[in-house]
């Protein structure tokens, strides 16, 4: 329930200053942290590992310029409070609901033959050694991406609420 209302609050700030602000992201975290605790030591350190791991893996995205500071914080915070399993499809569902925004505001604004091309040179480095990534377009836009984490929390609740088929079966 705290990863929905902070999610919530994140949407609205995302939506109105494109910033997701720590005194949304940092409380999440220690709640997230501190419920964990109180299934035992083991619970603690996960929470703390899908944390430091979320920051890790997020800090990259973020120094490619695909994901904003904000944003990486909310998912670690959200991932860490969420706990193991349903993180993974936090995560994915995050992901794909990511590919859902930005292909919704690129229609908006007329901009998706770019942002394909855009998408296209992101990834011609991973598929072709000895390639440069192009540099970000200065015209690029920014997505409010705190509605994507909204979107994977979300659907992580209704898995254990009232659409239990959007529960992945993840594998101890």
């Amino acid at each position: 329930m705290c990863v929905l209302v902070a999610c919530a609050i994140a949407v609205v700030t995302d939506l109105r200053a494109r910033s997701i602000p720590n005194l949304v992201t940092v409380p999440l975290a220690i709640v997230g942290i501190a419920l964990a605790a109180t299934h035992g030591t083991l619970a603690a350190f996960v929470s703390i590992g899908l944390v430091l791991g979320t920051l890790v893996v997020g800090t990259f995205f973020f120094t490619m310029g695909w994901l904003g500071g904000g944003d990486v914080k909310l998912m670690a915070a959200s991932a860490g409070t969420l706990g193991y399993p349903d993180v993974v499809p936090f995560l994915l569902y995050t992901a794909l609901g990511g590919g859902v925004l930005a292909i919704a505001v690129a229609l908006a604004t007329g901009t998706l033959r770019p942002a394909l091309a855009a998408t296209a040179g992101m990834l011609r480095p991973f598929l072709y050694k000895g390639t440069a990534a192009p540099e970000p377009s200065a015209a690029s836009i920014k997505l409010p991406y705190g509605v994507a984490i909204a979107f994977g929390a979300g659907l992580v609740a209704l898995a254990h609420t009232v659409a239990p088929f959007l529960a992945l079966r993840i594998p101890l």
